[in-house]
């Protein structure tokens, strides 16, 4: 997969959708607790709802185009000009729902069970652009209270579920491809994860090739399973591949120096075979510690001679001379 097929392959299926003169469109919603078990059942909208959610896909569609298209990178932050593609066949939930979407051969939606999302689809075949908004604002059932609506001065309860329409989207997909904006997009509401777990899991591996630590498998485990130690993993990749020579600065001598240097970091070490290396501590207040050390996630300040977790600017050091 390239970022050009994408892009050749949005802008052929847009190209469609120009020329025709009116355009078929298909709604969708999908039910259940996620999207891996969803049902995918359709609705539809008035003509003049249909008109308009059209041109919101084709605006949207036009919109990704305008902007660069990276392949998906669990590490990166994406910037307002920015757009992530990932081939369908990478995120199978997803990939599940847009194939049933794009048949239609589903039931009409009898608003049983709880909104995953909601899709509308423009054109037809393999052109076909498919537009899905995850659950949020935009496509809310219930909220607090109920809706009253007034009918000849009298203002009625209105039974059962509301949907709430926005012309944004989550994510498009196209010819095979997914086209979205927000780089968390995939491991929180695609529940798709693997791809990040793996990158933070080679990370790791790389950052550590010459640092030794007591308690490597857990640290791994953790690495994988924790988003927020993901996150750090895919913050260190960024700066090393930015700065190839900060990896110079990892190896066991200088970070089990560092540690020893600074206890109020609370970083443990631990002797085996006559050599100090590094200890990975399980517990919740702990197990972050590491991570951050790889990742040089440190301020100091030099006006109060303090120095701070840069995550948190939670202070670390508990003393200094605060005169001068």
């Amino acid at each position: 997969m390239t970022t050009d097929d994408a892009r050749q392959t949005l802008e052929q299926a847009l190209e469609v959708a120009r020329e025709a003169e009116s355009l078929p469109l298909t709604n969708h919603v999908l039910r259940g607790t996620s999207l891996k078990d969803a049902l995918v059942t359709r609705f539809t909208l008035t003509a003049d709802l249909s008109a308009e959610a059209v041109a919101d896909v084709r605006r949207a569609a036009e919109s990704m185009l305008d902007k660069q298209l990276l392949t998906y990178d669990p590490s990166y932050q994406t910037s307002s000009s920015q757009v992530m593609v990932e081939a369908l066949a990478e995120i199978p939930e997803l990939a599940r729902v847009d194939t049933l979407i794009r048949l239609d051969d589903v039931p009409d939606d009898q608003a049983n069970d709880p909104v995953v999302a909601m899709s509308h689809s423009v054109g037809v075949g393999t052109d076909q652009i498919v537009a899905i908004r995850m659950k949020g604002a935009g496509i809310a059932t219930r909220r607090g209270g109920f809706p009253l609506v007034p009918s000849d001065g009298i203002y009625q309860r209105v039974e059962g579920e509301i949907l709430y329409y926005e012309p944004s989207f989550d994510v498009i997909t196209a010819g095979g491809f997914a086209f979205f904006t927000a780089v968390t997009l995939i491991q929180t509401k695609l529940q798709a994860p693997e791809k990040a777990r793996e990158q933070a899991r080679q990370t790791l591996k790389k950052v550590t090739k010459q640092v030794r630590i007591e308690g490597y498998d857990e640290l791994e485990a953790a690495v994988m399973d924790d988003p927020t130690m993901r996150a750090k993993m895919a913050h260190v990749a960024r700066r090393i591949s930015a700065d190839p020579s900060y990896a110079a600065f990892l190896t066991t001598e200088k970070l089990v120096t560092f540690v020893t240097d600074h206890p109020e970091y609370e970083i443990a070490t631990v002797e085996a075979g006559g050599e100090h290396r590094l200890s990975f501590e399980t517990s919740p207040q702990h197990r972050h510690k590491i991570p951050r050390l790889l990742a040089d996630d440190y301020l100091h300040s030099y006006l109060t001679n303090r120095s701070y977790e840069a995550g948190s600017k939670q202070e670390a050091s508990h003393g200094g001379d605060t005169s001068g």
